[in-house]
């Protein structure tokens, strides 16, 4: 019988380690899961942050041409303005 018992703890005390171990375990696969997921999202954040930088940048780079084409649409008129003008006052003049 004093086998039996010593069999029956040690199978307890291996039990025991075993349910040590799994928990032990699952802690570690919860704790790499947490981990994961907050690399994860700050994987997301980081991609979210270039693409707007990349967005205004793009954007910058619009407004620049935008405003170049405009300038160059102001420096034609300024210089034909009097042109213009010129043209205008003779058509109005001229059937007189």
């Amino acid at each position: 019988m004093s086998i039996d018992k010593e069999t029956q703890s040690y199978r307890n005390s291996i039990d025991e380690l075993l349910e040590t171990k799994q928990n032990e375990l699952d802690n570690k696969i919860k704790d790499m899961l947490s981990i994961f997921q907050e690399e994860s999202q700050n994987i997301k954040n980081d991609i979210g942050k270039e693409k707007i930088s990349e967005a205004e940048h793009k954007a910058k780079n619009i407004k620049k041409e935008k405003e170049e084409e405009l300038n160059n649409i102001n420096t034609k008129y300024q210089s034909n303005k009097s042109k213009i003008v010129e043209g205008v006052f003779n058509e109005i003049i001229n059937p007189l």
